[in-house]
């Protein structure tokens, strides 16, 4: 059962922390706002906020130093927690990483810091938003439609299965590469054409490119084969695994959409964090 004792403050972020809030004050929480005045009437601020039991900060928690990004807020300099390690200390604080709140303030205690984004159900349910939001880009972004395209979805981890399923349902034909054989197995098991990532012997043939491999995959010798009209989407965190720098020297129109789940749907984002952190809290209650 869900403890009506807890109260929590949202500090600063982009509109999936707003809807976070929103999302834990539907469900019958006590929540406060701090970092949104631009959003909602209900902001208070941050010696208020850090009374309450449980803080959540934003995913990437510092715009620089100690302040955490407030994009939303009349302060652009953002929230500053300079000066309030001890109200921290004895505080439940969830984060998306934690090991960024560590480098600020080293003192506090391991225990009570919680990483959302590390947990499964949050990456699983994350792969359908930024699914969306990678053919909302290329939709937006190409002169042709996903329906007859031959695209490449280049690894199948989380992203790459939904993707790669979305694609198919909308009438593209689809290509997914991957390194490991069981991976390769998988992808023949679900009827998609398959290749060993960075073999790519058709890649001439591809329309759209869609990378989620977190390493350096369509270096300048490949970007070389690829016909000069296909659009590269990368999914993966910085620095991506695309040259972007030979892409552009080619003529290769590229896109390297990050944090897709809060730009294209915030609402659901929001709400992917919020019953992440409940699920941990009922877990730590045991």
């Amino acid at each position: 059962m869900k403890s009506k004792k807890k109260t929590f403050s949202v500090l600063g972020g982009d509109k999936r922390s707003y809807y976070l809030a929103k999302a834990l004050r539907n469900d019958g929480y006590e929540v406060k706002l701090c970092g949104f005045d631009k959003l909602s009437n209900m902001n208070c601020e941050i010696a208020a906020a850090l009374d309450s039991d449980i803080l959540i900060l934003p995913l990437m928690p510092f715009k620089e130093g100690k302040r955490i990004n407030t994009p939303f807020s009349n302060n652009e300099s953002g929230i500053d927690l300079s000066g309030y390690e001890d109200e921290l200390k004895d505080k439940k604080i969830f984060t998306g990483k934690k090991d960024q709140l560590f480098s600020e303030f080293p003192k506090l205690s391991h225990n009570n810091i919680c990483s959302y984004s590390d947990r499964e159900e949050f990456s699983v349910k994350n792969a359908v938003p930024t699914a969306e939001g990678a053919i909302n880009q290329a939709i937006i972004n190409s002169d042709f439609t996903i329906n007859g395209s031959s695209i490449l979805v280049c690894g199948y981890g989380r992203i790459g299965k939904v993707l790669s399923e979305m694609l198919r349902g909308m009438g593209a034909e689809v290509t997914v590469s991957a390194r490991k054989s069981s991976d390769l197995a998988w992808i023949k098991l679900n009827g998609f054409a398959g290749t060993v990532t960075g073999d790519f012997q058709d890649i001439s043939k591809y329309n759209i490119i869609f990378n989620t491999v977190p390493s350096m995959v369509f270096n300048g010798d490949i970007l070389k084969r690829i016909k000069q009209d296909c659009l590269i989407i990368d999914l993966a965190s910085k620095p991506g695994g695309v040259d972007f720098e030979e892409a552009e020297k080619l003529g290769i129109k590229t896109i390297h959409a990050l944090s897709l789940p809060g730009k294209i749907a915030p609402k659901s984002a929001g709400e992917i964090i919020e019953s992440t952190i409940l699920s941990i809290l009922k877990e730590d209650d045991g």
